[in-house]
């Protein structure tokens, strides 16, 4: 960023808001004042339709809330009615087992008289249960309420309904093979005018194929579920507050609860034919908001409208309701209007005042900030100055001692390239002296040991070309060849690789790319090197491989370099390019290879490398090992 610009950008900072502000304070002004009137409608309206809104929310609320609860309580009651039926026939059981096991030597007849005379005269359930016993031929055992059926076959006993109740129980049974829940109708005890619907729970009594059971009416259920819900209703309507209460009614309209009939049960606040409109509307939307004219408010004894929230509950036949009263709300809506006119009339007032003190304290703050901005700006650009030539210091260092791990790698590489073609020189020269001291040396010998020599002097100076090369600091950017960049490679590291029984299997392309050639030479000698490193931790008798691929893809050359080493530990996969990181001893890495190479193909190269574990079959043997995978643009 230059100087003009800075100063056309504090100069924007400087006066925009001041002027913004200025001219922002006057036209809100202006439309407060025209608009003062029609605001203040509108918020009352407003207020007035959110107060109803929230109080209409609150009580929709609680009723299913309390509709939940009854429900919750409801089903918790039943489970419990279950579950002490389910106890009473194995206490039952119990003591009929207990009775078999100590009087079986008896006789079955006399065993089943005892059991019989134990469980007769034994009630529960506010002496309305008691034990049934039949045997899985149909006959009747024990029936406490109706004797004379005792010893009877009762299968084709059946309820108001048709249902085979007996047979029906036994098939259950048969199909549980343990115990079973039943509803069907049988007779009250005491009262045989009518049959009523019933819950019972048998249980397979095996030592004399019989099942042992006990049952409820569930209308005295039904019963047991509304008091015990109203009684604990009675406590969420003692609230002080008298027109903040719940009321239910039945299907009749009798009112079960509401905080009207606790303080005065003979009192009617509401008409019978409002009752029953309400009773008609809610029971056909199951829940609704209704409005109504309540003849007289608790507390007042005056007629309000009043607004309610009513739930239908078809399970126990109940309309669940709470609601608030109009005349509240329209004492709550006269004061907000107070507020609200006094409210306008001072901001209109502060506003004015805001606007002056806001116009110089915004001037003062914006030439505060220019000023600041000016001088954070100069820092800024001495700290980015400062910090580049930090940058470009370290790069050179990474560089100098990437080059420097470079130029000893290639000294070992050079001094592997050498000791076999030394030897062989040494030996023919050893060979010829001797055959000469023996005189036994032939022209034929002469020529052909000199000859050798100097294939293998031709092949020692290439190697030094080959390095020369390398280190050139001539970079020049041109075209060339993977696979010459490749052969360059394997010039200066096949023999360590031969040497340590590494099978390099290849097959490369002669895709073109654009760069320095020694760069790229620079990134598959650390790649490889990282990968003999690793090949030579495994066994010696283990097969040691490195797989090279190249292929073109949409004009991008893809370069993959996989081994068969075992792959890298996946809790540092993600660090392998950070610098200086290495999992090698000190004298052996420096940590910066990878890194450098990342460097190279990413900036210098515009292309990507990433480094992961594969699997993969080879001969049909499966491998584990590190996959380096190059990314280059290809030279049209």
């Amino acid at each position: 960023m230059n100087d003009k610009n800075e100063r056309i950008i504090l100069l924007i900072i400087k006066y925009t808001p001041p002027f913004f502000i200025i001219f922002l304070s006057i036209l809100m002004s202006f439309i407060l004042f025209k608009s003062n009137n029609s605001v203040y409608e509108k918020e009352k309206n407003i207020t007035k339709q959110q107060l109803i809104e929230s109080n209409k929310k609150i009580v929709k609320s609680e009723v299913i809330r309390l509709n939940r609860y009854i429900d919750n309580e409801a089903n918790q009651i039943e489970e419990k009615l279950k579950e002490a039926l389910k106890n009473r026939v194995n206490e039952a059981y119990t003591i009929a087992l207990n009775i078999y096991n100590n009087n079986k030597h008896l006789g079955k007849e006399a065993v089943t008289k005892i059991i019989k005379d134990a469980l007769r005269d034994i009630r529960f359930n506010k002496n309305r249960g008691y034990f049934f016993i039949h045997s899985f031929q149909g006959k009747c055992i024990l029936l406490p309420i109706d004797s004379s059926k005792e010893g009877k076959i009762l299968l084709n006993y059946k309820d108001k309904n048709g249902i085979a109740v007996t047979n029906e129980i036994m098939k259950k049974l048969k199909e549980r093979k343990d115990n079973v829940y039943f509803t069907y109708y049988f007779y009250k005890p005491g009262d045989k005018s009518k049959e009523e619907g019933k819950i019972s729970y048998s249980k397979y009594f095996k030592p004399l194929d019989w099942l042992i059971g006990t049952g409820e009416d569930i209308d005295d259920f039904e019963n047991d579920i509304k008091e015990d819900i109203a009684s604990k209703i009675k406590y969420l309507n003692s609230s002080e507050i008298i027109s903040d209460y719940y009321f239910i009614f039945d299907a009749k309209g009798k009112t079960i609860d509401n905080h009207e009939s606790m303080n005065n049960p003979n009192q009617k606040y509401t008409n019978p034919n409002t009752i029953s409109k309400i009773i008609k509307e809610t029971k056909e939307k199951k829940e609704t908001f209704v409005t109504y004219l309540q003849d007289k408010k608790p507390g007042t004894n005056m007629a309000t409208n009043k607004t309610s929230y009513i739930i239908y509950n078809s399970r126990l036949d109940w309309f669940i309701g709470k609601g608030f009263y109009e005349d509240e709300i329209h004492k709550i809506i006269s004061l907000e209007e107070k507020i609200i006119s006094k409210r306008l009339k001072e901001n209109l007032k502060k506003l004015i005042v805001l606007t002056i003190f806001l116009t110089f304290v915004l001037l003062f703050v914006s030439l505060y900030m220019s000023n600041f901005l000016e001088r954070k700006f100069k820092n800024y650009r001495k700290q980015i100055e400062s910090n580049l030539q930090e940058i470009t210091k370290q790069q050179n260092i990474l560089a100098q001692q990437s080059k420097m791990a470079a130029i000893g790698t290639m000294i070992g590489n050079i001094a592997h390239q050498w000791r076999q073609p030394l030897s062989l020189i040494s030996t023919i020269a050893t060979g010829l002296k001797l055959k000469k001291e023996l005189d036994t040396l032939s022209d034929e010998d002469f020529y052909e040991g000199m000859d050798k020599v100097n294939d293998t002097t031709q092949y020692l100076s290439k190697t030094i070309d080959d390095f020369r090369n390398f280190f050139n600091s001539n970079k020049v950017k041109k075209e060339f060849t993977i696979k010459d960049a490749f052969e360059n490679c394997f010039n200066l590291v096949n023999v360590q690789f031969k040497n340590h029984d590494i099978n390099i299997i290849e097959e490369i392309g002669e895709s073109k790319i654009y760069g320095i050639q020694t760069e790229l030479v620079q990134v598959l000698i650390n790649i490889l090197n990282n990968s003999r490193d690793e090949l030579l931790k495994l066994e010696p008798e283990e097969k040691r491989y490195i797989f090279i691929n190249t292929k073109e893809i949409n004009d991008e050359l893809i370069i993959t370099i996989k081994d068969n080493a075992g792959g890298i530990k996946e809790e540092i996969l993600d660090n392998i390019f950070e610098p200086y990181f290495t999992t090698k001893h000190q004298s052996q890495g420096t940590g910066i290879g990878l890194y450098m190479s990342e460097e190279i193909i990413v900036k210098h190269m515009r292309g990507t490398i990433t480094i992961e574990n594969a699997e993969y079959d080879y001969k049909g043997k499966p491998y584990i090992g590190a996959l380096a995978t190059i990314k280059l643009k290809v030279c049209n």
